[in-house]
């Protein structure tokens, strides 16, 4: 058992780590003996623990019982724990005296020590851990940051601090039982059809790019000549596909039960066709209009449904910034498709403070906008799903992978073998540390002229040797809320913690019981968890 001394304000962001880092915690009770006890602000001596772990970047009272100073560090923007980059993102401290060689460190500084105190350990941190996890999940990290699981690694020192002590614990890992993490595959169905583009800007842009830009991209060795040919055919074939003779290459729902097989994916679907919304400068932009809405493809969703899992979202034109706008959105996609409980993401991720409540109040299940137009990675540190800020319910599940992020010239401008790389190194991290990839890969993103299949293919190959469970947005998002769902009830000595939930909703894999017990022989086991109340003897 944790017990956490922080801020009134900042409870709501305990209580949202706690989900993250998924182990017993409570508010610490003055006179109580803890085996841990996690502070952001100076504590009085009617707090006790075996471990004590103290941030903060103002100078508490046990600094100066030490003899230590504390002081702010100015531009310190990055810690490095472990051979890691930690970023941070408000105020962090500097200390002066006889440190730790292995202490957190600021360039030349050291951003933390170790003290020893009777039987008690003091780790000292330098820097505001709920400030950190706060800024995170509001205004999330900038793309130059991306490939940083922050929040991750602000999980994985509390998990070192605990086993370096030999404090025994449980934990629910961010995984389900037999997998290494979740895996979204998701498509965002900006057009369907290249029949309903005639003479349209968007064609024109089809076809220079078929032609004079795959020549270009030949000579800069980004496109191979089989590609190249692929293009040219397409450009060529435009007529006939026009007047019905040859099949229309933009049919997204084809191309991916092809590659995807029998993995589950969601697709999001514009509501209403030709309605661009309103931009955040409270303008139009008309290339933001789609020439279909859900009813018109209601046919081609029907047949999708039953041939392969697929779940059906709604991607949004004004929910971000209108309830109402939301709520007629979300009856639109769901009379189409005949699902109930959707989620959204929005259409070139719009967003704004206020969004999230709006979501919720507009009846969304979920929400997937949070990530980058222009970058891959973590935009809230985690992949893991979180509580978005004002909500009850609504949950994001945030985006780390779009190829149209990776590929177009204007944003990352990626090789496929670059960008196959950067997408290793975010699988790398989920075997790590769990949670749920989700991917955005579009609806022409296979066809002409982009042709990023091969790019898919070969990342669908290392995610299958990865073990994951490929699940619907919406499974995803139920399997975490299940997750959330899990309490612990410790006994007076922290000796015994019962764990209990609900079963997983019929379709849901169970989740894992990790303990990390004090045994030389012995540092940790994992259990299967179905929900059945199971207590554990640390």
């Amino acid at each position: 058992m944790i017990g956490v001394v922080a801020a009134q304000s900042d409870l709501a962001w305990v209580a949202e780590f706690f989900e993250l880092f998924k182990t017993p915690w409570e508010l610490a009770t003055p006179g109580r003996r803890y085996r841990v006890l996690l502070s952001t602000t100076d504590v009085t001596d009617d707090h006790r623990a075996d471990l004590w772990l103290a941030y903060g970047a103002a100078e508490l009272s046990l600094d100066r019982r030490f003899g230590l100073r504390a002081e702010r560090l100015i531009g310190a923007d990055t810690i490095d724990w472990n051979g890691q980059t930690l970023p941070l993102y408000a105020d962090a401290a500097r200390f002066s005296g006889d440190l730790d060689p292995d202490a957190l460190r600021c360039g030349p500084h050291a951003c933390s020590y170790r003290r020893s105190c009777g039987h008690a350990t003091i780790r000292r941190f330098g820097y505001d851990l709920f400030a950190e996890v706060r800024h995170l999940l509001t205004h999330g990290q900038p793309k130059s940051r991306a490939a940083f699981p922050t929040l991750e690694f602000h999980i994985e020192l509390q998990r070192t601090c605990l086993q370096e002590a030999g404090v025994p614990y449980v934990e629910i890992p961010p995984r389900p039982h037999g997998h290494s993490f979740v895996c979204c595959l998701t498509h965002d169905v900006d057009f369907f059809g290249v029949r309903r583009h005639r003479g349209d800007s968007t064609l024109a842009g089809f076809f220079l790019r078929a032609t004079a830009g795959t020549v270009i991209d030949v000579l800069r060795g980004r496109r191979r000549f089989d590609d190249a040919a692929r293009n040219f055919a397409a450009a060529l074939s435009l007529p006939f596909v026009f007047l019905g003779l040859k099949r229309d290459f933009w049919h997204p729902f084809d191309d991916y039960a092809r590659v995807e097989g029998s993995r589950a994916s969601t697709f999001f679907l514009i509501p209403f066709k030709a309605r661009p919304g309103i931009a955040p400068d409270g303008k139009l932009r008309r290339r933001r209009s789609a020439p279909y809405g859900a009813g018109d493809i209601k046919a081609e969703v029907a047949k999708k449904r039953v041939t392969s899992p697929t779940e059906f979202g709604v991607h949004g034109i004004d929910a971000w910034r209108d309830a109402a706008a939301g709520a007629a959105e979300l009856r639109e996609v769901e009379a189409a498709t005949g699902e109930n409980g959707s989620g959204v993401r929005m259409h070139w991720l719009y967003f704004s403070a206020d969004s999230a409540k709006k979501l919720e109040d507009a009846g969304f299940a979920y929400d997937s906008t949070y990530g980058f137009n222009d970058a891959v990675g973590y935009r809230a540190g985690t992949a893991q799903v979180f509580r978005l800020p004002g909500c009850q319910q609504l949950l994001e599940l945030p985006m780390a992978i779009m190829d149209t992020a990776m590929f177009y010239i204007d944003r990352m401008g990626l090789h496929p073998r670059q960008a196959l790389e950067r997408c290793r190194a975010i699988v790398r991290d989920m075997q790590r540390f769990g949670g749920a990839l989700v991917i955005n890969w579009h609806d022409r993103s296979l066809a002409p002229e982009r042709l990023w299949g091969r790019s898919y293919r070969e990342l669908l190959s290392d995610l299958d040797a990865a073990d994951v469970w490929f699940a619907t947005a919406r499974d995803s998002v139920e399997w975490f809320k299940w997750r959330r769902s899990i309490r612990f009830t410790v006994d007076e000595a922290f000796d015994r913690v019962e764990v209990t939930a609900p079963e997983p909703r019929a379709g849901l894999p169970a989740g894992s019981i990790q303990i990390h017990w004090n045994r030389p022989d012995e540092r940790s086991d994992e259990m299967h968890f179905a929900g059945n109340p199971l207590t554990v003897t640390l």
